[in-house]
């Protein structure tokens, strides 16, 4: 429940950032694993691997989605912040 709470916190202010300023900002996604990670962390009041793999699996599909709303479609060349994104989130919630 936390990384699902952080992933949405994380992809609203990343799709925030992007309407108010006027450009896009990818590595923001970088923002969607910590708060993933750490919310994830935070109800569970601990850590365990395989609390970060669902941790890192929800990171990907909000980072995805969220790039996707931006773009209009998801940009290959964007395959770094998502990278990040999910390690982040998983090495925060292991």
């Amino acid at each position: 429940m936390g990384a699902l709470a952080g992933a949405a916190a994380g992809s609203g202010v990343m799709f925030g950032f992007y309407e108010m300023a006027g450009f896009r900002f990818p590595l923001l996604g970088v923002g969607i694993g910590l708060l993933t990670g750490y919310g994830a962390k935070l109800l569970y009041k601990g850590t365990d691997s395989t609390l970060g793999i669902i941790s890192g699996v929800i990171a990907l599909v909000s980072v995805v989605g969220t790039l996707y709303l931006m773009y209009g479609e998801f940009p290959m060349f964007n395959i770094i912040s998502v990278i990040v994104s999910v390690s982040v989130a998983y090495r925060i919630a292991s």
